[in-house]
């Protein structure tokens, strides 16, 4: 973590925390089944963490930022730790105020990585080699398991380049959000293509993906998969 910046690696995410999270449990002398049933006693089965889960946790395979909020701080409760050592030992926001504790500042964001949209695979959360930046998400736009991208291109921009969603900027994507409507706009992968960030419209019976850009013709691929819709747009703070 380096102290200037407070940004936690990908191998400390991957690694240092697994292991610090196996030995915190190890030294409260409690096994996996424990903790689990902990978190759900805690709060009810909306926070519970799966034996299975914590165990995925624990090697590095799954990270503690896919946890929705309410399981993040069942799983501190659980494991008897205070807001100030769950983010320092973390480097994960507090989602849930608690009381007596000073974490003036950690309440409001939660901290995302950033990948590039122009890449061919998809935007996996465990490939820690696409993340290219942090960004510090206000809760109030957060939502569980979303993506934030930074965009490479002209084909979404508006008058003249000067608007839209320019190259450079980013855009945060609701993963779960992928029923395709016309109108909207979305992140999708196109073979060949890779991820691209389209509008959807439609044409006589037919869904085509369409830029904002006059320059860039429509298109209708054989094949796509949606990433998810693209929901927000910074840094202009543009619900989309």
């Amino acid at each position: 973590m380096s102290p200037e910046s407070g940004a936690v690696s990908p191998d400390e995410l991957s690694s240092a925390v697994a292991d610090w999270l196996r030995e915190r449990r190890a030294a409260l002398g409690l096994q996996q089944a424990d903790i689990s049933a902990r978190t759900a006693s805690l709060s009810g089965e909306t926070g519970r963490v799966t034996q299975p889960y914590l165990s995925r946790l624990e090697r590095g395979t799954r990270l503690l930022s896919s946890l929705t909020p309410a399981r993040q701080d069942a799983l501190r409760r659980a494991l008897e730790l205070t807001a100030s050592e769950w983010i320092a030992r973390t480097g994960l926001p507090l989602l849930t105020p608690v009381p007596g504790e000073d974490v003036l500042g950690t309440l409001e964001l939660v901290r995302v990585p950033v990948r590039a949209l122009a890449t061919a695979g998809l935007p996996l959360t465990e490939d820690f080699e696409s993340i290219i930046d942090h960004e510090l998400v206000p809760l109030r736009d957060h939502r569980p398991g979303m993506l934030v991208l930074e965009v490479q291109g002209d084909s979404m921009t508006t008058d003249g380049g000067a608007g839209g969603i320019r190259s450079g900027d980013r855009i945060y994507v609701d993963a779960g959000d992928l029923d395709l409507r016309e109108g909207r706009v979305y992140v999708l992968h196109v073979p060949g293509l890779g991820l691209t960030v389209k509008r959807l419209r439609r044409y006589g019976r037919e869904l085509w993906l369409t830029s904002d850009n006059p320059d860039h013709p429509p298109v209708r691929p054989e094949e796509a998969t949606t990433v998810g819709r693209v929901y927000y747009h910074q840094p202009r703070g543009h619900r989309l």
